[in-house]
């Protein structure tokens, strides 16, 4: 191969990869909070957007918060803050998702292993890192049931844990750490008594990223007839979702930080063993996107993992 030759090859394979991973695809468009969040808002890990109010939830903490719309703003307020437990213990909520009345948030579900840490010694690094640890706290999906103005009527929660272990499938990744292939749910979507689950990790070989479809029964908050189905998103994994009248719209991301590749796609259903393929890309050098919504008029809504409230913005 001449220089030229190598050279052109180079520049195409150059081209492609930008144009894969650094289409950015987000309006200026952003939403409009009066006031300062009460929860952390450095981790905005779920949104729900309806036209009274605002729901997001953070993956710190043991609270959601909800913003109600006062003269055309989504006003923060702490008498809006939801607190799902009083046991202090961190949920790791990682998705909301609303049907009214009722709200729905998900914990990961996962496992986790410590870091190591950098000034501490080889042998203490390898002790750190040895347990796998698990916290109940993690595995709970709470149903919030919501007055029109967004009051707190009931609450009230259950483990998805049950699902997970009768299905072959997923049962051998709940031994493992989160950010290690392991069970780690991130999306929730409902419709029409359907519930979503949509999981990070684990991905199947054959690039398979997985989604737990259960029949629900809202109004006694009973979940039935669990079918798991295989999504080929290029071997990425669901980081949010939310039902639309023609399926699901994913948010898929990588399992782990790399590579750095978002994408929303539309998914109708089923198993999809051949790729979908992915009509936005996104990608934001300053943050990653982790939550997905669809408001009352239609639009598409993305918010962050680190920029102050989540960057909320209109999705293109």
């Amino acid at each position: 191969m001449n220089r030229l030759t190598t050279i052109c090859v180079f520049f195409s394979l150059f081209t492609s990869f930008f144009s894969l991973n650094a289409y950015a695809s987000s309006s200026d468009i952003n939403l409009d909070i009066k006031g300062s969040l009460a929860i952390d808002n450095r981790n905005i890990s779920g949104l729900v957007i309806t036209g009274s109010f605002v729901a997001l939830a953070t993956d710190e903490g043991t609270a959601i918060q909800i913003l109600p719309k006062q003269q055309g703003q989504f006003v923060s307020e702490k008498s809006g803050v939801v607190n799902l437990t009083n046991d202090g213990l961190e949920l790791d909520l990682e998705g909301l998702a609303w049907e009214e009345p009722f709200l729905y948030a998900i914990g990961s579900h996962s496992k986790k292993r410590k870091k190591i840490k950098d000034d501490a010694s080889e042998k203490k690094n390898l002790k750190r890192l040895a347990p796998i640890i698990s916290e109940p706290s993690r595995h709970k999906l709470f149903q919030i049931e919501l007055s029109p103005a967004g009051k707190v009527l009931n609450i009230q929660s259950k483990s998805l844990d049950e699902f997970i272990s009768e299905n072959e499938i997923l049962a051998p990744f709940a031994v493992l750490p989160s950010k290690e292939n392991g069970i780690d749910i991130e999306g929730i979507a409902v419709k029409d008594k359907q519930l979503w689950i949509g999981f990070r990790g684990p991905v199947l070989r054959g690039n398979y990223a997985t989604i737990l479809e259960l029949e629900l029964k809202p109004k006694k908050f009973k979940l039935k007839k669990p079918e798991l189905k295989l999504v080929n998103l290029g071997g990425l994994g669901i980081r949010d979702m939310v039902a639309t009248d023609n399926g699901v719209k994913l948010l898929a991301g990588p399992m782990n930080e790399i590579p750095v590749l978002y994408q929303v796609l539309d998914w109708p259903g089923g198993n999809q063993f051949e790729a979908l393929k992915p009509k936005t890309r996104i990608r934001d050098l300053h943050g990653k996107p982790e939550c997905l919504t669809i408001d009352p008029a239609g639009k598409v809504w993305i918010a962050e993992d680190g920029p102050k409230n989540g960057a909320i913005r209109l999705l293109d």
